[in-house]
């Protein structure tokens, strides 16, 4: 009876192996598809519990997110990173997808409405209560979003514009590369105060809301949401978007301080 020789046994079982690492290679037979969503930081904490609801219902998904600023993230997608389901903190990075061919206009749609407030630390100072007060001697640094690429630090500079604040101001700012990291600069009192978005003001227990941003002083704070053409898992991507704009779904970013 022929017997394989060991070495090519081996041969093949190496060739296996590496066909199953492989990039691109597919999961297991009957293993969940993972939906990979790039979103924006202000929407880690709702993301995150819904994630939990979601996969309990939907067993043969799996939800890996990415987290950052709406302008960085739109850039990796633009430059080839792997994404399902895009979701922004403002209009302008889901339309440079649309118009780069990488979303069909027809699938963005608004998830939620959010409020850009200034904050400071609860063991700070107070030396800043007001808008105004950003001017003061007291105040060496302001922190705000990188409005390069951070929709928060726009709508911000936005805000200090309005307000004859921002050629004041420009020189105090310590930029943050998502507006996370904004919160987390007030929070551990390294600057005297911050622009960030309500919600991100009531996820900590650490800063103070001091005021809202004056009506009209920025465009409307949006996120809007697609699923991306070349999602690799269209159906399961749809089917969590679908659960986001659910009535269970704006319950839930309502109970986190979004609007509809």
């Amino acid at each position: 009876m022929y017997r394989r020789p060991p070495a090519l046994t081996l041969l093949l079982v190496l060739a296996l192996l590496l066909t199953a690492c492989a990039p691109g290679a597919r999961p297991p037979q009957g293993a969940p598809a993972e939906v990979i969503v790039s979103a924006a930081a202000s929407m880690t904490d709702v993301l995150t519990e819904m994630q939990k609801a979601f996969e309990a219902e939907q067993t043969a998904v799996k939800l890996k997110f990415n987290f950052g600023s709406s302008g960085a993230l739109a850039h990796q997608i633009e430059q080839g990173a792997p994404a399902d389901i895009f979701i922004a903190a403002g209009a302008e990075p889901m339309e440079g997808l649309v118009k780069k061919g990488l979303v069909e206009q027809s699938a963005v749609r608004t998830l939620a409405t959010n409020k850009v407030v200034l904050i400071r630390g609860k063991a700070a100072a107070g030396v800043v209560t007001t808008w105004a007060d950003l001017t003061s001697d007291k105040v060496r640094r302001v922190a705000i979003g990188n409005p390069a690429h951070v929709p928060a630090g726009q709508y911000g500079r936005t805000v200090l514009q309005s307000l004859s604040l921002w050629s004041a101001l420009e020189q105090r700012l310590v930029l943050g590369e998502d507006v996370r990291q904004v919160l987390n600069f007030v929070e551990s009192g390294e600057v005297e105060a911050g622009i960030v978005y309500s919600t991100d003001a009531a996820a900590s227990q650490k800063v103070v809301v001091l005021a809202e941003a004056p009506g009209g002083a920025h465009p409307p704070v949006v996120y809007p949401m697609a699923v991306l053409k070349e999602s690799r898992h269209g159906a399961q991507a749809k089917a969590f978007a679908d659960y986001l704009a659910s009535e269970t779904g704006r319950q839930i970013l309502t109970r986190y301080g979004f609007g509809q």
